[in-house]
Protein backbone atom coordinates (compact mmCIF):
# COMPACT_ATOMS: atom_id res chain seq x y z
CA UNK A 1 0.00 0.00 0.00
CA UNK A 2 1.12 3.68 -1.10
CA UNK A 3 0.44 6.48 1.06
CA UNK A 4 0.67 9.95 -0.21
CA UNK A 5 0.04 13.02 2.24
CA UNK A 6 0.91 16.94 2.30
CA UNK A 7 2.19 18.45 5.12
CA UNK A 8 2.40 21.68 7.19
CA UNK A 9 2.34 23.00 11.46
CA UNK A 10 -0.10 25.16 12.64
CA UNK A 11 0.34 26.90 15.86
CA UNK A 12 -1.94 25.94 19.09
CA UNK A 13 -3.26 29.49 18.94
CA UNK A 14 -4.58 28.34 15.40
CA UNK A 15 -6.02 24.81 16.24
CA UNK A 16 -9.73 25.54 16.94
CA UNK A 17 -9.88 27.64 13.51
CA UNK A 18 -8.27 25.30 11.80
CA UNK A 19 -10.90 22.76 13.32
CA UNK A 20 -13.35 24.72 12.18
CA UNK A 21 -12.27 25.30 8.76
CA UNK A 22 -11.87 21.20 8.69
CA UNK A 23 -15.69 20.49 9.73
CA UNK A 24 -17.05 22.75 7.46
CA UNK A 25 -15.45 21.03 4.72
CA UNK A 26 -15.69 17.26 5.50
CA UNK A 27 -19.20 17.75 7.33
CA UNK A 28 -18.33 16.63 10.18
CA UNK A 29 -17.13 16.71 13.79
CA UNK A 30 -13.31 15.67 14.81
CA UNK A 31 -12.35 11.91 15.67
CA UNK A 32 -10.10 12.23 18.75
CA UNK A 33 -7.56 9.77 19.22
CA UNK A 34 -4.55 8.78 21.66
CA UNK A 35 -2.08 6.74 20.16
CA UNK A 36 1.13 5.11 22.43
CA UNK A 37 3.63 4.71 19.91
CA UNK A 38 6.68 2.52 20.82
CA UNK A 39 9.66 2.65 18.49
CA UNK A 40 11.89 -0.66 17.75
CA UNK A 41 15.18 -0.40 15.97
CA UNK A 42 15.99 -3.04 13.61
CA UNK A 43 19.32 -5.18 14.52
CA UNK A 44 22.27 -4.44 12.57
CA UNK A 45 22.49 -6.95 10.00
CA UNK A 46 18.62 -7.55 8.44
CA UNK A 47 16.92 -10.67 8.79
CA UNK A 48 13.08 -9.60 8.55
CA UNK A 49 11.26 -11.21 10.77
CA UNK A 50 12.06 -15.62 10.55
CA UNK A 51 11.14 -15.98 14.08
CA UNK A 52 7.54 -16.50 14.60
CA UNK A 53 7.35 -18.10 17.92
CA UNK A 54 5.39 -15.54 19.53
CA UNK A 55 2.94 -14.75 16.50
CA UNK A 56 -0.41 -15.76 17.34
CA UNK A 57 -1.63 -18.81 15.61
CA UNK A 58 -2.61 -19.74 12.48
CA UNK A 59 -2.16 -16.20 10.62
CA UNK A 60 -4.94 -15.01 9.30
CA UNK A 61 -5.54 -15.30 5.56
CA UNK A 62 -6.05 -11.84 5.17
CA UNK A 63 -3.08 -10.95 7.00
CA UNK A 64 -0.51 -13.55 5.82
CA UNK A 65 0.73 -11.29 2.69
CA UNK A 66 1.25 -8.25 4.84
CA UNK A 67 3.55 -10.61 7.39
CA UNK A 68 5.26 -12.10 4.09
CA UNK A 69 5.74 -8.26 2.39
CA UNK A 70 6.92 -6.96 5.88
CA UNK A 71 9.61 -9.51 6.14
CA UNK A 72 11.01 -9.03 2.44
CA UNK A 73 11.57 -5.53 3.46
CA UNK A 74 13.25 -6.13 6.85
CA UNK A 75 15.69 -8.65 5.23
CA UNK A 76 16.68 -5.82 3.06
CA UNK A 77 17.35 -3.35 5.34
CA UNK A 78 17.19 -2.24 9.12
CA UNK A 79 14.32 0.13 9.76
CA UNK A 80 12.81 1.69 12.91
CA UNK A 81 9.30 0.26 13.35
CA UNK A 82 6.50 1.53 15.13
CA UNK A 83 4.23 -0.69 17.81
CA UNK A 84 0.81 1.27 18.49
CA UNK A 85 -1.56 1.02 21.07
CA UNK A 86 -4.83 2.74 21.33
CA UNK A 87 -5.05 4.41 24.76
CA UNK A 88 -7.58 6.78 26.53
CA UNK A 89 -6.67 10.06 28.65
CA UNK A 90 -9.05 9.12 31.41
CA UNK A 91 -8.33 5.68 31.49
CA UNK A 92 -4.80 5.13 31.09
CA UNK A 93 -3.27 7.76 32.52
CA UNK A 94 -1.86 8.84 35.77
CA UNK A 95 -0.50 6.42 39.15
CA UNK A 96 -4.70 4.82 39.50
CA UNK A 97 -4.36 3.38 35.61
CA UNK A 98 -4.48 -0.15 34.98
CA UNK A 99 -0.52 -1.31 34.56
CA UNK A 100 -0.33 -1.79 30.54
CA UNK A 101 0.63 -5.53 29.72
CA UNK A 102 1.61 -4.75 26.21
CA UNK A 103 1.96 -7.96 25.08
CA UNK A 104 -1.75 -9.14 25.73
CA UNK A 105 -2.80 -5.88 24.63
CA UNK A 106 -3.47 -5.32 20.73
CA UNK A 107 -1.51 -2.97 18.76
CA UNK A 108 -0.86 -1.82 14.93
CA UNK A 109 2.54 -3.03 13.49
CA UNK A 110 3.77 -0.12 11.22
CA UNK A 111 6.73 0.30 9.08
CA UNK A 112 6.81 2.85 6.31
CA UNK A 113 9.50 2.79 3.51
CA UNK A 114 12.15 5.64 2.51
CA UNK A 115 9.44 8.01 0.77
CA UNK A 116 10.01 8.39 -3.29
CA UNK A 117 11.42 11.39 -4.73
CA UNK A 118 8.94 14.37 -5.35
CA UNK A 119 9.23 13.99 -9.58
CA UNK A 120 7.78 17.99 -10.01
CA UNK A 121 5.35 17.61 -7.05
CA UNK A 122 7.05 18.74 -4.29
CA UNK A 123 4.84 19.15 -2.04
CA UNK A 124 3.62 15.42 -1.79
CA UNK A 125 5.26 12.62 0.42
CA UNK A 126 4.58 9.62 -1.02
CA UNK A 127 6.06 5.88 0.88
CA UNK A 128 5.12 2.63 0.72
CA UNK A 129 3.58 1.41 4.16
CA UNK A 130 2.22 -2.03 5.67
CA UNK A 131 0.31 -2.08 8.56
CA UNK A 132 -1.22 -5.10 10.62
CA UNK A 133 -3.76 -4.42 12.94
CA UNK A 134 -5.02 -6.08 15.77
CA UNK A 135 -1.90 -7.59 16.78
CA UNK A 136 -1.18 -9.30 19.75
CA UNK A 137 2.39 -10.17 21.69
CA UNK A 138 4.36 -7.55 19.56
CA UNK A 139 7.33 -6.56 21.93
CA UNK A 140 7.86 -10.46 22.14
CA UNK A 141 7.66 -10.53 18.30
CA UNK A 142 10.21 -7.44 18.10
CA UNK A 143 12.68 -8.63 20.68
CA UNK A 144 12.45 -12.65 19.10
CA UNK A 145 13.22 -10.89 16.09
CA UNK A 146 16.00 -8.52 17.62
CA UNK A 147 14.65 -5.56 17.22
CA UNK A 148 15.75 -3.36 20.16
CA UNK A 149 13.37 -0.96 21.79
CA UNK A 150 14.35 2.10 20.58
CA UNK A 151 16.04 5.10 21.37
CA UNK A 152 14.50 7.44 18.28
CA UNK A 153 13.35 10.56 17.53
CA UNK A 154 9.65 9.83 15.72
CA UNK A 155 10.31 11.39 12.29
CA UNK A 156 7.05 14.31 12.27
CA UNK A 157 7.51 15.49 15.66
CA UNK A 158 9.51 18.29 15.18
CA UNK A 159 10.27 17.93 11.09
CA UNK A 160 13.70 17.24 11.29
CA UNK A 161 15.51 13.68 10.12
CA UNK A 162 14.24 10.33 11.27
CA UNK A 163 17.94 9.30 11.65
CA UNK A 164 19.14 12.57 13.28
CA UNK A 165 21.48 11.79 15.66
CA UNK A 166 19.72 14.05 18.53
CA UNK A 167 17.13 10.93 19.43
CA UNK A 168 15.01 10.47 22.42
CA UNK A 169 13.79 7.12 24.60
CA UNK A 170 11.75 5.23 22.23
CA UNK A 171 8.22 6.17 22.96
CA UNK A 172 5.80 9.09 22.87
CA UNK A 173 1.53 10.06 23.19
CA UNK A 174 0.49 11.11 19.86
CA UNK A 175 -2.87 13.01 20.45
CA UNK A 176 -4.90 13.56 16.94
CA UNK A 177 -7.93 14.76 15.57
CA UNK A 178 -9.16 13.79 12.18
CA UNK A 179 -11.22 14.42 9.53
CA UNK A 180 -12.72 12.77 6.54
CA UNK A 181 -13.76 13.72 2.89
CA UNK A 182 -14.75 10.45 1.25
CA UNK A 183 -10.99 8.24 0.25
CA UNK A 184 -8.80 11.83 2.15
CA UNK A 185 -8.15 11.91 5.40
CA UNK A 186 -7.26 15.57 7.45
CA UNK A 187 -5.36 15.47 10.51
CA UNK A 188 -4.32 17.40 13.20
CA UNK A 189 -1.21 15.67 15.26
CA UNK A 190 0.95 16.58 17.99
CA UNK A 191 3.57 14.65 19.98
CA UNK A 192 4.41 14.00 23.51
CA UNK A 193 7.16 12.99 25.70
CA UNK A 194 7.56 11.96 29.35
CA UNK A 195 9.39 14.22 30.61
CA UNK A 196 11.64 17.44 29.23
CA UNK A 197 13.42 17.18 26.66
CA UNK A 198 16.20 18.24 28.40
CA UNK A 199 16.44 15.10 30.90
CA UNK A 200 16.84 12.99 27.59
CA UNK A 201 20.07 11.88 27.14
CA UNK A 202 21.70 10.79 23.32
CA UNK A 203 21.79 7.16 22.55
CA UNK A 204 24.96 5.67 22.24
CA UNK A 205 25.20 2.61 19.87
CA UNK A 206 26.44 -0.71 21.63
CA UNK A 207 24.78 0.14 24.82
CA UNK A 208 22.47 -2.73 24.68
CA UNK A 209 18.24 -3.07 25.09
CA UNK A 210 18.16 -0.98 28.00
CA UNK A 211 15.38 -0.25 29.62
CA UNK A 212 11.58 -2.03 28.42
CA UNK A 213 8.85 0.11 28.01
CA UNK A 214 6.68 1.20 31.12
CA UNK A 215 4.01 -0.92 32.27
CA UNK A 216 2.02 2.82 33.02
CA UNK A 217 2.26 6.25 32.26
CA UNK A 218 2.13 9.97 33.75
CA UNK A 219 -0.80 11.75 34.39
CA UNK A 220 -1.80 12.90 30.98
CA UNK A 221 -1.00 17.24 32.63
CA UNK A 222 2.13 15.28 33.17
CA UNK A 223 3.63 14.85 29.87
CA UNK A 224 5.48 17.44 27.55
CA UNK A 225 5.07 18.60 23.97
CA UNK A 226 7.84 17.41 21.76
CA UNK A 227 7.44 20.69 19.81
CA UNK A 228 8.55 23.32 22.32
CA UNK A 229 6.42 25.90 20.45
CA UNK A 230 3.42 23.63 21.09
CA UNK A 231 2.58 23.38 16.93
CA UNK A 232 0.36 20.56 15.71
CA UNK A 233 1.43 18.96 12.47
CA UNK A 234 -1.47 18.99 10.03
CA UNK A 235 -1.14 16.25 7.25
CA UNK A 236 -3.84 15.82 3.96
CA UNK A 237 -3.47 12.15 3.06
CA UNK A 238 -4.94 9.26 0.74
CA UNK A 239 -4.01 5.60 0.11
CA UNK A 240 -3.99 3.40 -2.34
CA UNK A 241 -4.66 0.22 -1.87
CA UNK A 242 -2.21 -1.22 -4.90
CA UNK A 243 1.42 0.24 -5.44
CA UNK A 244 1.63 -1.26 -8.89
CA UNK A 245 -1.11 1.11 -10.09
CA UNK A 246 0.85 4.17 -11.48
CA UNK A 247 -3.25 5.26 -12.65
CA UNK A 248 -4.24 5.01 -8.99
CA UNK A 249 -1.36 6.60 -7.72
CA UNK A 250 -1.41 9.71 -10.13
CA UNK A 251 -5.46 10.22 -9.37
CA UNK A 252 -4.62 10.20 -5.76
CA UNK A 253 -1.86 12.73 -6.30
CA UNK A 254 -4.11 15.04 -8.49
CA UNK A 255 -6.60 14.79 -5.78
CA UNK A 256 -4.21 16.24 -3.22
CA UNK A 257 -3.66 18.68 -5.17
CA UNK A 258 -6.73 20.15 -5.71
CA UNK A 259 -7.27 20.32 -2.40
CA UNK A 260 -4.31 21.69 -1.42
CA UNK A 261 -5.06 24.17 -4.58
CA UNK A 262 -9.24 24.57 -2.12
CA UNK A 263 -7.37 24.96 1.09
CA UNK A 264 -5.12 27.88 -0.54
CA UNK A 265 -5.23 30.60 2.21
CA UNK A 266 -6.09 28.21 4.74
CA UNK A 267 -2.94 26.20 5.02
CA UNK A 268 0.25 26.56 3.83
CA UNK A 269 1.67 23.14 2.79
CA UNK A 270 5.21 23.14 2.04
CA UNK A 271 7.55 20.89 0.31
CA UNK A 272 9.33 18.69 3.15
CA UNK A 273 12.68 17.14 2.45
CA UNK A 274 11.80 13.02 2.49
CA UNK A 275 14.74 12.70 5.01
CA UNK A 276 12.66 14.32 7.25
CA UNK A 277 10.71 10.82 6.97
CA UNK A 278 13.42 8.47 6.77
CA UNK A 279 12.72 5.52 9.18
CA UNK A 280 16.30 3.43 7.81
CA UNK A 281 19.03 2.14 9.93
CA UNK A 282 22.11 3.43 8.68
CA UNK A 283 24.39 0.70 8.92
CA UNK A 284 28.18 1.33 9.70
CA UNK A 285 30.72 -0.75 8.37
CA UNK A 286 33.16 -2.45 10.47
CA UNK A 287 36.35 -0.90 11.05
CA UNK A 288 35.39 2.49 9.63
Amino acid sequence: MYEIFMTTTVEDADFTPACSVLEGLCSMKPWESVIRVLYYQGPPRPAGLSNQTSMEKPIRKNLAPLWRELHQNLSRQAFVLQARYEILKHRDFGPEATPMDLDATPGILRWTDFPDPPHGKPLLTQRKLVELWEQRALPSILNDNQHQYAYTFPQRTSIRPANDRRRLKGETIEETYRFFREDVEFSLTRHYMFKSILTYQPHVSGTGRGSPPATSLPAWDDITPVDSQWRWIVQVKTHVLQDNKPDEIRKAQDTLIALRNELDGVFDFRAIDRKVFDTRIVLRQQGV
